[in-house]
């Protein structure tokens, strides 16, 4: 596997920390490109070990991906080094933003991976498309056996931080708070009915119409961190209050985390790689 989850002991949550497979990095960079040029049937093939289908290029997918995938720009850059005081100020304010908006949807293609990996029967969404995009980070449907009926609903949130214990406590349990009160029920029910209609042969409304939302869903948490985070061994610090959070069987909540020795500098280094590789499939 591209990715080694290796459990946890916590009462908090299902705890994993996750490493990437020196022997089969090329793997997760492949799928990692594939997933971000929308090609998610022929991630699924490196995934199992089969070979990629050729796909035609369409329009400018790959150039896009490549500019996402880069962080600063190189304007950006040049104005940092040469502009006007008021200039380098703007330059040095966007250099951060894409550098964070890079590592994040990257961090976001590699935990759909680690989902993938850990709940190979479930139906997912792809990750997001845009840098910076609201909503949930990913959205995973577990059927039953007939396969006609709602399980599990997973909502993810991901993040790539330096300091990822103060945006958890900031963002993501208040996030979770929020969606247990009800207030992004709706939104759940969006992406739900999506989800859903891609599945051959289930009913999506009437399957949503026999879900019980408190008895099915669930809450994931993925985080890249740097390894100057381990504390007494472990990163359990950095989801402490999970459970307080998201009341419920420790089978509700999962969570995991990624560590580089430097977190910018590693995903900076995954980002050089998948961005190769897409030229390399897209022909750029």
């Amino acid at each position: 596997m591209p990715l080694k989850l290796t459990p946890v002991s916590t009462k908090e949550c299902i705890f994993s920390e996750w490493v990437i497979s020196k022997k089969k990095r090329a793997a997760l960079v492949e799928i990692i490109a594939y997933l971000y040029l929308r090609q998610e049937e022929n991630a699924q093939r490196v995934i199992a070990e089969l070979e990629p289908r050729r796909r035609a290029k369409k329009g400018k997918v790959a150039e896009n991906v490549v500019r996402k995938l880069t962080a600063p720009h190189a304007e950006d850059v040049e104005l940092f080094r040469s502009g006007a005081a008021a200039e380098k100020e703007s330059a040095r304010k966007r250099i951060a933003t894409t550098v964070i908006h890079r590592d994040g949807l990257l961090f976001q293609h590699i935990s759909w991976v680690a989902a993938r990996l850990a709940m190979p029967n479930g139906y997912m969404t792809s990750p997001h498309v845009r840098q910076a995009d609201k909503g949930f980070d990913g959205f995973i449907i577990e059927l039953d056996d007939s396969g006609r009926e709602i399980e599990r609903i997973v909502l993810c949130e991901d993040k790539a931080s330096k300091s990822p214990r103060a945006l958890i406590s900031s963002s993501v349990w208040p996030e979770i708070t929020s969606i247990r009160k009800g207030e992004r029920d709706d939104e759940i029910l969006a992406d739900l009915v999506t989800l859903l209609k891609s599945i051959p042969d289930i009913d999506a409304e009437t399957a949503v119409d026999k879900v019980f939302w408190e008895d099915v869903r669930e809450f994931r948490v993925a985080v890249a961190t740097s390894e100057s985070q381990r504390r007494a061994g472990n990163f359990l610090h950095i989801i402490a209050g999970f459970k307080a959070t998201a009341e419920g069987a420790i089978e509700t909540r999962t969570a995991g985390v990624l560590a580089f020795d430097d977190v910018r500098q590693g995903l900076a280094e995954l980002a050089r790689e998948v961005m190769m590789k897409v030229e390399e499939i897209a022909g750029v």
